[in-house]
């Protein structure tokens, strides 16, 4: 069920953000933008019910106080059912919490990794990428923190 934040006429809704290695968000949300493999999907209260598949992205979170959350998030799936939105996602980061150093270093390996892959390890190549891809993501969302 929506809620509205006292003092406000925004309607909330109940927000899980999850990964294997624990919850990267619990809470009432006035909006979620999840990165959808057919495009950002933005959610709010009242949404019709919906099922997504994630890609690597950024995940926004607007708080009804309109304080912005932003989670570097890799490949997952996302439900919006009986007023509230699961989001299931394989890791994830918030952006105050990415260590640069850390994710330049894991760029560095995947760049060197595809650098000596041939053209047929097709299964390297792809693991290459999706780790180069989640690096990017990983530097490009706390540089814009």
């Amino acid at each position: 069920m929506s809620t509205a934040t006292p003092g406000t006429d925004k309607a909330t809704v109940p927000l899980s953000i999850l990964s294997p290695r624990g919850s990267l968000f619990e809470g009432d949300v006035r909006m979620v933008i999840a990165p959808s493999v057919a495009g950002d999907v933005a959610i709010l209260a009242r949404h019709a019910p919906l099922e997504a598949f994630l890609r690597v992205g950024e995940t926004r979170v607007r708080l009804a106080d309109e304080t912005l959350i932003r989670i570097a998030t890799g490949e997952g799936y996302m439900t919006v059912e009986g007023n509230s939105v699961l989001i299931l996602v394989e890791q994830g980061e918030r952006a105050d919490d990415i260590d640069r150093d850390r994710a330049e270093a894991a760029l560095q390996r995947a760049e060197e990794q595809l650098s000596t892959l041939s053209e047929d390890d097709s299964v390297g190549r792809q693991s290459a990428d999706r780790s180069k891809a989640r690096a990017e993501n990983r530097l490009r969302v706390s540089s814009e923190s």
